[in-house]
């Protein structure tokens, strides 16, 4: 165990209740004693929840609590082990400690158990290794932006520079697993080596190896940039700027609400593809999808609409009404939020989530189709019996899209392959002969209601 994770449980030590043994009086039956303690994950430097501890040798056994704490009542009295199980252990592929405990009748007694750390499991992955060397390096390589572990990435041990172009000589070099985890066993010090880790085309700062024996060392590569995301939300009627919408990026941290011009900014943003919700009292609320790769996203204009454009269709619902009394079939086709609520645990993707609602002639399928640029890329493609027919049956004929009653536009497909379902609160499928009433030619080959939380 590290220096850190002593010190930790010193705490632990220092702030436990002080419990009294006390022997049987004269003449008492011997029933047992009690054993408390902490078990301990050494690697994350935290208590370990869930660990079963058990008594080897007897049928006393019991859980972790969530600050790893755990109580054993009526043990035998004598010396027994006392043993763990984690399936963090099966991870990581080692044993997690044992200690001896001594049992007197009607006492307390305490038990401190732990995972290895970090170092102690690389000393035990090394010493079936091949090398002589008394330096052994270890960590985990992931992305410095996101902090996405980066499995595949190389991490190469360097020499000192020989040659006329001074190069640094490759000592060694490991893979990164799965999990972003690199070994480097038995390396022979010298005068000082490096590791540099390198993933693509993308290298990371050398780091300096600057003591002997078993170590752990994290490295992090920049393989993308951050971008900066900028833009304004105004009124949609009167092209007014909004001041105090708030605009959030979904499921980031990234939050923020606009000025007194307005705008709004994020700086530091991973690249690639964001959702964007922006909400303010009165106005509807709206999604839009972006997709960022340079440095700098400027521009973004959003358009709220205020609440009386958005409940206009709810007076168009009485007509629907009027469609459920005089044509028979005409009625409710989707996912309630309670329905939501019940499925949307056991699913990954919003097109799982949709056909949960086992809708009748609606046909829900992931494949690849053509975007505005005719790239093929995959979406999910909602369709609906009595749609407009194509001569192609390769072609979507997807339905119109709308999130919170407002249109999502032309690359909805894309767009739900993207959502999470944990976001969505209801959904509705509305048929090509309702949606033509509702929403017009728009409609022609029905229409799909998301609602969000």
């Amino acid at each position: 165990m590290d220096t850190k994770n002593a010190r930790f449980l010193a705490a632990i030590l220092a702030t436990t209740p002080a419990i009294l043994a006390t022997a049987p009086a004269s003449g008492q039956e011997e029933v047992g004693g009690t054993v408390v303690g902490l078990v301990y994950d050494s690697t994350a430097s935290a208590p370990l929840a869930t660990a079963r501890v058990a008594i080897l040798g007897t049928s006393a056994m019991a859980e972790s609590d969530p600050d790893g704490r755990f109580r054993l009542e009526d043990v035998p009295v004598g010396e027994h082990w006392v043993s763990f199980f984690h399936p963090r252990l099966g991870v990581l592929g080692v044993n997690g400690s044992q200690q001896r405990v001594v049992v007197t009748d009607r006492t307390v007694a305490e038990v401190y158990l732990s995972v290895p750390s970090r170092a102690t499991i690389l000393a035990a992955w090394c010493s079936g290794e091949p090398g002589s060397g008394d330096t052994s390096v270890g960590g985990i390589v992931t992305d410095a932006l996101t902090g996405v572990p980066l499995p595949g990435a190389r991490v190469a041990v360097l020499g000192e520079p020989t040659g006329v172009l001074r190069r640094p000589r490759v000592l060694a070099e490991s893979v990164a697993e799965n999990a972003g985890e690199y070994r480097l066993c038995n390396l022979e010090m010298g005068s000082g080596i490096t590791i540099q880790a390198t993933f693509g085309s993308n290298r990371g700062l050398p780091l300096e190896v600057v003591r002997r024996g078993t170590q752990t060392l994290d490295v992090a590569i920049s393989i993308s940039e951050p971008v900066s995301i900028a833009g304004a939300v105004r009124d949609w009627a009167t092209k007014a700027p909004l001041i105090g919408a708030e605009v959030r990026l979904v499921g980031t941290r990234y939050a923020t609400f606009t000025d007194t011009a307005g705008e709004f900014g994020f700086v530091g943003v991973p690249p690639g593809r964001q959702v964007v919700r922006t909400e303010m009292l009165g106005y509807a609320p709206r999604v839009d999808s972006l997709t960022v790769f340079s440095r700098e996203a400027l521009g973004l204009e959003i358009a709220l609409s205020t609440e009386a454009i958005v409940l206009e269709p709810l007076v168009v619902t009485g007509r629907r009404r009027d469609l459920v009394l005089t044509t028979p079939g005409t009625r409710f086709s989707g996912l309630t939020e309670a329905q939501v609520d019940s499925i949307a645990p056991r699913v990954f993707d919003f097109a799982s989530l949709a056909r949960a609602a086992r809708s009748p002639g609606v046909s829900i399928t992931e494949r690849y189709m053509s975007d505005a640029f005719g790239n093929p890329r995959m979406g999910v493609c909602v369709q609906m019996a009595r749609a407009r027919a194509s001569a192609d049956p390769n072609v979507c004929n997807m339905v119109d899209v709308r999130i919170n009653d407002a249109p999502a536009g032309g690359d909805a497909a894309f767009f739900l392959l993207e959502v999470n379902p944990q976001d969505i609160k209801s959904i509705q499928f509305v048929s090509p002969l309702e949606a033509g009433l509702l929403y017009g030619q728009r409609g022609a080959n029905g229409v799909l209601l998301i609602y969000t939380r």
